[in-house]
């Protein structure tokens, strides 16, 4: 065998996997925080729209799930569907949406963030032909209006430790039992040598 023919042997053999499981890989769902809407006591509606992830099956569930520092309060799906909320998370299941049919999930939530602040949310697109899914992270960046500030969490410097009141009274009346029986023992150990 010439060397030529060895590196294309390699090359072929390099390239192999590649082409195998490039069609392997997951479809990517196009879902997007279409609108983030402020209700004006600290909660916002996220306007999810789903586009099918699913090429030619229909998307039979979703999960959306936002961000440790934010909660949902409340979802709404599109007809025929069902929402279980558990916390930062709702999984929705239905009936079926045709491929390349948009549907649009409604959130309420307390985003807990920054003003200026990329807010992602992780989508999950479960396929009526069992097989196939796909994921997606929309996302939306958050101003003062759509942020809950009791929602974010500020950690307190740290300060030194320093003496309170009751170490200080712990230390004096301390201090003032052993003055006093230093005092005694030494006024006893005169009283044995005079």
């Amino acid at each position: 065998m010439s060397s030529r023919t060895v590196r294309r042997l390699a090359s072929v053999l390099v390239a192999l996997p590649l082409v195998l499981f490039a069609g392997a890989s997951p479809a990517t769902a196009d879902a997007t925080v279409d609108a983030v809407v402020p209700q004006g006591d600290g909660t916002v509606v996220l306007v999810v729209a789903v586009e099918d992830g699913c090429g030619e099956a229909p998307t039979t569930g979703l999960t959306l799930q936002v961000p440790e520092s934010s909660a949902v309060i409340s979802a709404t799906a599109p007809d025929g569907w069902d929402g279980v909320l558990d916390g930062r998370r709702v999984d929705f299941t239905g009936p079926g949406l045709p491929p390349r049919q948009v549907a649009e999930f409604l959130l309420t939530s307390r985003i807990g963030a920054a003003a200026g602040e990329r807010v992602t949310l992780v989508a999950e697109q479960r396929c009526g032909d069992g097989m196939s899914g796909s994921r997606s992270t929309p996302d939306f960046t958050a101003s003062a209006e759509t942020v809950d500030p009791a929602m974010t969490v500020t950690v307190p410097q740290d300060v030194p430790a320093g003496a309170d009141g009751r170490d200080v009274v712990v230390a004096v009346v301390g201090f003032t039992l052993l003055v006093a029986a230093t005092a005694w023992w030494g006024a006893r150990r005169r009283r044995r040598v005079g």
